[in-house]
C-alpha cells in the first residue's frame, strides 16, 4: 500500500519531465512558445491586385495566420511554422478560374543565420461564380530563435508586374 504512495509522485515528475522534452535545446521557456510565432502582415505588402487586359480581375489580401513553433533535433535548431491566410475576392464576372500568387516568410531582425526571406507559391481555384473565399496555405517553416531574440516573422504578398500584379494600400 506504502509503495502506491511512493510511485505516484515519482511517476508524475516523470511524466512532466518527459513533457518539456520536446523544449530541449532551445532557449526558451514552455510560456513563450505557447505565444509562437510572432508574426505580423506587412502593410506595404498587404494586398494585391491581379489585372488581365487592363481589367481588374482578383483581389488577394493577407489576413492572419496559423503557426507554431518546435526545436527540430535534426538540425538542431528552432523553427517557426506558418500557414499564412488569405481572403480573395473576384472583381469582375470573368471565366477565369485559377488564381496563382506567391507571397513571403521573413525574418528581418536576429543573429545572421537566422535571417532570411522564403518566397511560396499558391493555386488557388475559384469556381465561376463565387465572389470571395478564404484559403489558408501551406506550412512555410523558418528558422528563428524563439525567446531569447523575440524574433518577428514578416508574411506579405508579392506583386509581379510580369504577371500583371500591382500593390494597393
Amino acid at each position: 500500500m506504502k509503495i502506491k504512495y511512493i510511485l505516484l509522485p515519482i511517476l508524475l515528475i516523470a511524466g512532466c519531465a518527459h513533457q518539456n522534452d520536446y523544449v530541449e535545446g532551445g532557449d526558451y521557456s514552455l510560456d513563450s512558445i505557447t505565444a509562437c510565432p510572432k508574426v505580423q502582415i506587412k502593410s506595404e505588402d498587404k494586398a494585391i491586385i491581379q489585372t488581365a487586359g487592363g481589367v481588374d480581375l482578383f483581389k488577394i489580401e493577407a489576413t492572419g495566420y496559423k503557426g507554431s513553433c518546435r526545436y527540430d533535433p535534426l538540425v538542431l535548431r528552432d523553427k517557426a511554422v506558418v500557414s499564412p491566410q488569405f481572403k480573395i475576392t473576384r472583381l469582375t464576372d470573368t471565366n477565369v478560374e485559377d488564381v496563382h500568387f506567391s507571397y513571403y516568410l521573413q525574418t528581418a531582425e536576429g543573429p545572421s543565420r537566422f535571417l532570411g526571406k522564403k518566397t511560396y507559391f499558391a493555386t488557388v481555384v475559384m469556381p465561376k461564380g463565387v465572389y470571395e473565399l478564404t484559403y489558408t496555405a501551406n506550412e512555410g517553416e523558418l528558422s528563428a530563435p524563439l525567446g531569447k531574440y523575440d524574433t518577428d516573422i514578416f508574411i506579405g504578398l508579392n506583386a509581379l508586374t510580369a504577371d500583371s500584379e500591382y500593390k494597393i494600400k
